[in-house]
């Protein structure tokens, strides 16, 4: 089957389910239990991204002291846990990521 095709069928999918949420449920409120669990789908989001870059160096789970971007990532993650503020997370993580690479180089 072309690429097109799955590229279009996927495309159409989207809008429907997307279509669903504005056409159907706009004059209704979600249930609390909805309106948790759609809560968490932007952290899930991120991580799903984010984890596989800190811890698979090519194409090789690296989940040691010598993986730079998982020191990074930690460091990273206590500041956010710190801090709540995104901006102070992302400095300290590549300032973490640029200080391993100066030391080490």
């Amino acid at each position: 089957m072309s690429p097109w095709v799955w590229i279009l069928g996927l495309g159409v999918g989207t809008l429907l389910i997307r279509a669903t949420f504005l056409v159907g449920g706009s004059d209704r409120e979600p249930s609390p239990y909805l309106s948790r669990v759609l809560r968490l789908v932007p952290a899930a989001v991120l991580t799903a991204l984010v984890t596989p870059a800190l811890f698979f160096r090519d194409n090789q789970f690296d989940a040691t002291w010598h993986n730079e971007r998982m020191i990074a990532g930690v460091v990273a993650a206590l500041v956010a846990w710190r801090t709540r503020n995104v901006s102070i997370t992302l400095i300290a993580g590549m300032l973490v990521v640029w200080l391993i690479g100066a030391v080490a180089s």
